[in-house]
């Protein structure tokens, strides 16, 4: 027999790659981070042998879910219910100021754990300090692009083009290539043209991307017009952005022309759809058909905790299905499928990983989760003739009903127990860390 690293037995397999490929009773052969096949269980176990078996029935096997925009935030839960500008300056902006090495030490740890139990794989954050979001990634496992939000009003004080090249020479591919860092200028309102073009030429020179918001709402598009005679996207284009691989959050306010040319740059440029976010900021409701069918390269996100209050990928697929048949008067439009693509290929396309991850396939990385269909709101299963499985994930799944995630060929969490943390002892630092964080940001309150 052939000795591998891992396998990964379910009564269901669900590839997502370009055949729509579904294995009953299946299994996955990994090793060296990779996997090695995909078949029926019966035939994986005859012909290897693991160092480590991983069986679950009833489930389904997936790949993991890839977060395309999200900021590893600490404080959730406060000054909730006010539009987006008013949050950001009473609120956002003291909080961000206010921040130590060690905060940021405790919000990444607190959601990548979340990220694992939620069958999040892969993630890009755009928010502070990377060394320490990068050694809790260390830990926990995950794969991850870090991008530090620079705002061109606090560059010489916090995050800036300048400390970002220095941590891509310190941390960009490392950890056998999991951990990538961008630039994050934050949004066309905060950051100029003249440091976004400076952005993206750096990112050509350095091979990385940029991480940014684009037309999150309509106060940004008229502060743009008010301040440099022009719109964020061509505020962009002119900087030079979309001829480097970049993601693009939110992109709620476009117009129809805009559409089509950021079809033309499918290839550099991913958008991110983060309906839970803009429904509770009263953003607007992103032309998710519209850019869909452009053409355009569209991934899935949460956002950050302080906007959603979660990482739960399952409830913005929900969500963000039924936003679009409301809003559209059309029940038929982002079906179960097409959501599921957005959430794993999109989002790798959109994260420019779409060769190593975002389907299971053959030599693509082992980053899978396995999904417990054993609780009666998953019921009834169809497998076959008909399958409703797709079905299930979208529309009825939560992150809870993950009891398995794997990255790189590693099990993060089996029978929804986390390997890589230590949970009791990350909430009693989480909360002093979180409480110290509010008497700095506010203290006028004590």
């Amino acid at each position: 027999m052939q000795q591998c690293d891992l396998i990964v037995k379910a009564n269901y397999i669900l590839t997502m790659d370009d055949a729509d490929t579904r294995i009953r009773d299946g299994a996955v052969a990994v090793d060296a981070g990779r996997i090695l096949e995909i078949g029926k269980a019966d035939d994986i176990l005859k012909k290897y042998e693991a160092k480590e078996t991983v069986c679950h029935d009833p489930a389904v096997i997936m790949p993991g879910l890839v977060n395309a925009h999200m900021h590893e935030t600490l404080t959730r839960g406060l000054h909730e219910d006010l539009p987006l500008m008013r949050w950001l300056e009473e609120v956002c902006y003291p909080i961000e100021g206010s921040y130590i090495p060690d905060d940021m030490t405790a919000a990444a740890m607190m959601c990548q754990m979340e990220m694992i139990r939620a069958g999040i794989t892969t993630f890009i954050d755009i928010f502070r300090f990377v060394p320490e979001a990068v050694a809790a990634a260390r830990q926990t496992g995950l794969r991850a692009i870090f991008s530090p939000q620079f705002f061109d009003a606090t560059q010489d004080t916090l995050e800036s083009i300048v400390r970002t090249v220095d941590l891509i020479g310190r941390f960009d591919h490392t950890e056998n290539d999991r951990i990538r860092i961008w630039f994050g200028p934050h949004a066309p309102y905060t950051v100029g043209p003249e440091s976004y073009a400076r952005a993206a030429r750096l990112a050509k020179e350095l091979g990385v991307g940029v991480h940014t918001h684009l037309c999150e709402t309509k106060s940004e598009l008229q502060i743009v017009k008010e301040r440099y005679g022009t719109t964020p996207v061509r505020m962009l284009e002119d900087a030079g952005v979309f001829d480097v691989p970049c993601v693009m959050a939110h992109c709620v306010h476009l117009t129809d022309d805009e559409i089509r040319f950021l079809a033309t740059k499918r290839d550099t440029v991913g958008m991110v759809y983060n309906p839970i976010s803009n429904m509770k900021l009263a953003d607007g409701v992103a032309r998710i058909p519209e850019i869909l069918k452009a053409g355009c390269t569209l991934g899935l996100g949460t956002d950050s905790n302080l906007s959603n209050n979660g990482f739960d990928m399952f409830n913005e697929m929900r969500i963000g299905s039924y936003l679009q048949k409301t809003y559209n008067d059309d029940p038929t439009i982002c079906p179960c499928g097409t959501m599921l693509r957005i959430a794993t290929r999109g989002s790798a396309a959109a994260l420019k990983m779409e060769d190593r991850i975002g389907s299971l396939e053959k030599g693509k990385c082992a980053d899978l989760i396995v999904i417990d269909l054993s609780n009666p709101h998953l019921w009834p299963v169809y497998y076959e003739n008909p399958c409703n499985i797709p079905e299930q994930i979208v529309y009825s799944c939560r992150a809870g009903d993950v009891i398995t995630t794997v990255v790189d060929g590693k099990v993060l969490m089996d029978d929804r127990t986390i390997r890589t943390v230590d949970q009791a002892s990350l909430f009693e630092t989480v909360q002093n860390c979180a409480h110290a964080l509010y008497r700095r940001s506010f203290p006028d309150r004590f």
